[in-house]
């Protein structure tokens, strides 16, 4: 018979006996593991796709700048108003594509490309849509091609005294 207080049976090497939950912990450690991991995969995807859009926005809004600033005309301004500018698709296009050549981001960017809409809508606006490729660490093996990514931005050359 048993008592409360009584010392548990020893095993063969000395520690309690096995009873039927044992090794049970271990299992649980091991799930834990594994959804950690998972987890932490997931986050870093998730991570390297939002830095990837946010480099391309910058991108974008620094390239729309720059394409503002290629205006081909000025247009009279009513009384009192200054002058605006006038764009023109092509020279929107190709200013964005210097920029993008100057900063030497056809070679950092993967997958780099301007897309539509890129020019100027209204011939005031200069509209610059950028696209691109990110390739998350680890996640990369279930997506080879990588994630498409999108950015775009509009600037407007302001004139003033």
């Amino acid at each position: 018979m048993s008592r409360p207080d009584a010392v548990p049976d020893r095993g063969p090497e000395g520690g309690p006996e096995d009873g039927p939950d044992s090794g049970q912990v271990t299992i649980l450690v091991l799930g834990f593991a594994v959804v950690s991991l998972l987890l932490t995969v997931v986050v870093m995807g998730v991570t390297s796709v939002y830095l990837g859009e946010r480099k391309l926005q910058v991108l974008a809004d620094n390239a729309a700048l720059a394409a503002a600033d290629t205006f081909v005309a000025l247009r009279p301004g009513g009384p009192g108003a200054p002058p605006s500018t006038v764009l023109d698709d092509d020279a929107v296009a190709g200013a964005a594509a210097s920029y993008l050549d100057t900063v030497g981001a056809w070679t950092a960017t993967p997958g780099l490309a301007l897309a539509a809409p890129t020019g100027s809508p209204d011939g005031r606006t200069a509209e610059v849509t950028l696209t691109a490729v990110v390739h998350p660490p680890v996640v990369n093996l279930l997506v080879p091609d990588g994630i498409a990514i999108t950015a775009g931005s509009e600037a407007r050359a302001q004139l003033g005294r």
